[in-house]
């Protein structure tokens, strides 16, 4: 099957989850034989990746679009219009990205299904962020719709949240995100930060509560009498955030026991998972939360928030589903914390034995070839239909 996928940001950028989501889902599509394209943009590239050409990677063929400006996105919308034609199906990654509702209106006159995944951006606490401008695009889009767009949600929540913009009749599919589970990273290598610590990875960003998670550890007798610390690592992609969050260590007297790491990318990235006591997702809102699977990958137990659809980590006994308040926060970091060592041995075995059984883009790549097949097959019985009448 010839697939062509759109992403704003794509790997090797870290500007956030979805960018290596899609680029695990093109690697495994392609290694199960389908024939992969990627058209992406040149937002928050390394200098060495070549732009508005097309190269051979392990995920298929990928162009690197350079455009006016991130949102007058004009040579990847015309890179589309060339590709569109010649595919089975459009995959459309994000929904207010401008590229994004033209490629739709593209592949509909072209004739060819479409799946579309917002990663998210429809959880009322993303829209509440620039909230006119997003009524304005959501009315939009749904004008558009028609039985050729079909819709993946990576949680029950997400799937919820897509009907209630669009209606109850919508067509969506729940897909779990899945990733390509690292190797195992012994947590006694030698590493730059020294155990015992909590991990925090994810952007610099409101909408990831980590103000909470910082607030819980001040509360935290446990935590400051301990030799624990707090690694905070990702992006700043909110300045005046970022700044506060500097700002509020300070003023709680944490600066000996938080630590500001930046981006942290490959090796170091799965050493610092491994040697983590715990990692915490605090955020107030997740579509879906790869930070989780990259986590239990390692064997890191992970606490939650229950914005986030992650109850499966209380019932498979891999950590905690908490609310973000920093009062539960910090009844559940103590809980790890003061945790025998054998029971918390337990919850690493457990935390890496859901990883795999779950989360391999490899071993559940059926699924999304299911769905494709199925919105293809759904098109063309409808052009059929149409032919007929």
């Amino acid at each position: 099957m010839k697939i062509l996928l759109s992403a704003d940001c794509f790997y090797p950028t870290q500007m956030g989850g979805p960018s290596n989501t899609i680029y695990w889902l093109a690697k495994a599509l392609t290694r199960a034989g389908h024939d992969v394209t990627v058209i992406a943009t040149s937002q928050d590239l390394p200098p060495s990746v070549p732009l508005n050409q097309w190269v051979t990677m392990d995920c298929g063929r990928v162009m690197y679009t350079h455009n006016p400006h991130f949102y007058l996105p004009l040579r990847h919308i015309w890179e589309g219009w060339q590709a569109i034609p010649s595919v089975d199906v459009v995959h459309v990654n994000s929904l207010f990205y401008p590229a994004s509702l033209i490629w739709v209106l593209l592949s509909q006159w072209a004739g060819k299904p479409v799946i579309w995944s917002p990663h998210g951006e429809l959880n009322p606490v993303a829209l509440a962020i620039r909230p006119r401008l997003k009524r304005f695009i959501l009315r939009l889009v749904k004008r558009m719709l028609t039985s050729s767009v079909h819709f993946q949600a990576a949680s029950k929540a997400e799937a919820a949240h897509i009907r209630y913009c669009f209606g109850k009749a919508t067509s969506v599919t729940e897909i779990q995100n899945r990733m390509e589970l690292p190797p195992l990273v012994q947590p006694d290598e030698t590493i730059r930060l020294t155990p015992p610590y909590l991990l925090f990875i994810g952007r610099l960003h409101p909408i990831k509560g980590i103000d909470n998670l910082i607030r819980a550890l001040s509360a935290s007798e446990a935590f400051r009498a301990s030799n624990y610390s707090l690694v905070i690592a990702g992006p700043q992609t909110d300045n005046a955030y970022g700044s506060m969050l500097t700002e509020l260590v300070k003023q709680l007297s944490l600066s000996e026991k938080v630590t500001f790491v930046g981006l942290v990318r490959g090796p170091w990235k799965e050493t610092l998972y491994a040697n983590a006591r715990l990692t915490v997702l605090p955020s107030h809102a997740e579509s879906f939360g790869n930070v989780v699977v990259e986590s239990l990958a390692q064997g890191t137990p992970v606490i939650a928030s229950t914005h986030t659809p992650w109850q499966q980590l209380e019932t498979e006994r891999a950590g905690s589903w908490v609310s973000n308040d920093p009062e539960s926060l910090r009844k559940a970091i103590e809980t790890f914390i003061l945790m025998p060592p054998d029971a918390y041995q337990q919850y690493r075995q457990r935390a890496y034995k859901l990883a795999h059984r779950q989360f391999d883009v490899h071993e559940q790549i059926a699924e999304w070839e299911q769905v494709y097949q199925e919105t293809v097959q759904r098109t063309n019985h409808t052009k059929d239909v149409a032919t007929v009448a």
